[in-house]
């Protein structure tokens, strides 16, 4: 009898073995989807960063000139309610029928629809573009885009929306 007895408690069987096992290789994998979810994200910020970089001032000028801002280009659709630093609140009205001048808006832009109506979009160099008929109270948001004209669809109804440019944005 050259083997040495051993106690069962010092010998662990297959079973509890194999769950020793199972839980390392659980405990590896979830470090590892954790670090998979991490360089994910930090993939993501950094895309997001370079977007917004990208967005820099050059990019918000890129259109927008004093003389085509939506004040001077098209004031009989376009009132400030209120200005400061931080935002510009406009009230946009485009009757029916009537498509507004040529104009652009220099911030990106969270759009309220107080009374919305069917709308197509024209600006140079791009097809135009039918906007749909968005729902009264419906919130939208704007990045800044090239000069444009709205045009009202409606026979009887006018837009009617208020704009809070965001200045800070930039």
């Amino acid at each position: 009898m050259g083997m040495q007895a051993r106690k069962v408690k010092d010998v662990p069987d297959a079973f509890s073995r194999w769950v020793l096992c199972a839980n390392l290789n659980e405990r590896l994998l979830e470090k590892e989807s954790m670090e998979r979810f991490v360089k994910a994200a930090l993939l993501l910020g950094a895309l997001g960063a370079a977007f917004l970089l990208g967005q820099s001032t050059g990019n918000f000028d890129k259109w927008w000139t004093p003389e085509n801002d939506a004040l001077v280009a098209a004031p009989q659709h376009h009132k400030v309610l209120f200005e400061n630093d931080e935002v510009r609140v406009l009230e946009v009205t485009v009757p029916p029928g009537v498509r507004e001048p040529l104009h652009a808006h220099r911030y990106p832009s969270v759009l309220y629809y107080v009374s919305a109506a069917h709308m197509k979009e024209y600006s140079p160099g791009v097809p135009v573009v039918d906007r749909g008929h968005k729902d009264d109270g419906e919130v939208i948001f704007l990045p800044v885009g090239p000069p444009h004209q709205m045009e009202n669809l409606e026979k009887s109804k006018s837009l009617r929306a208020i704009r809070v440019e965001l200045k800070k944005a930039r």
